[in-house]
């Protein structure tokens, strides 16, 4: 704690106490969290989200103000991270760009819902290496992620390719929800096998007004 402090009000990057509350168990900084330190938000949160691959109990735990969530995940989801910087002194682990993309759009519940995840796909579009995105939707194996990125990439515009067509072959024949913020109805879009049960126009206008 700098001296300049006050020890009853002082609170360190959040991300390194998510770190330090890890003990040096797996973990890697994911959804929301991870948006952050990629410099795709605006709007910090009071929330840090910290994926695992063993379940910690309690699930959430609230230090200052701030409410530490721990997301457990499947061994084979537990992938596509590294040491990064997040100072000039100290390194945590943060899930990579694309990992942080098919992260996001398999639970959009964790961040923000579909407008942030439209907005970071977008803004990404020319920092993301595509064979790296693609690869890892395909190992993370999750029919709904690769449905909800692809709609998004239909809807913004963005460059479609043969990896998305490829990846289009795999959404399988059952609907899903586009945003799990929304409610559980909506208009069906059969190309993407969605219910589309939020106003769409407002991710667009999010990026293009």
């Amino acid at each position: 704690m700098p001296s300049s402090e006050d020890s009853s009000s002082y609170m360190p990057d959040w991300h390194l106490v998510a770190k330090y509350l890890m003990k040096g168990k797996d973990y890697y900084i994911a959804y929301y969290s991870a948006m952050q330190i990629h410099g795709l938000i605006t709007q910090p949160s009071l929330k840090e989200f910290i994926a695992t691959n063993r379940q910690v109990i309690p699930s959430t735990r609230k230090i200052k103000d701030v409410e530490f969530r721990f997301v457990t995940q499947k061994a084979s989801k537990f992938f596509g991270f590294k040491n990064t910087w997040i100072s000039q002194h100290e390194k945590v682990m943060v899930s990579e760009l694309e990992k942080t993309i098919v992260d996001a759009v398999s639970k959009p519940h964790l961040c923000r819902g579909m407008i942030e995840i439209g907005k970071a796909i977008y803004e990404t579009r020319d920092k993301v290496n595509p064979d790296k995105l693609i690869s890892y939707f395909i190992q993370y194996e999750s029919q709904v992620a690769i449905k909800r990125y692809l709609y998004l990439c239909d809807l913004l515009r963005l460059e479609w390719t043969a990896h998305h067509e490829s990846l289009l072959r795999k959404i399988g024949s059952s609907f899903s929800l586009l945003d799990t913020t929304g409610p559980d109805q909506g208009r069906k879009n059969s190309k993407f096998r969605l219910k589309i049960n939020i106003d769409t126009e407002s991710i667009r206008n999010s990026i293009y007004t």
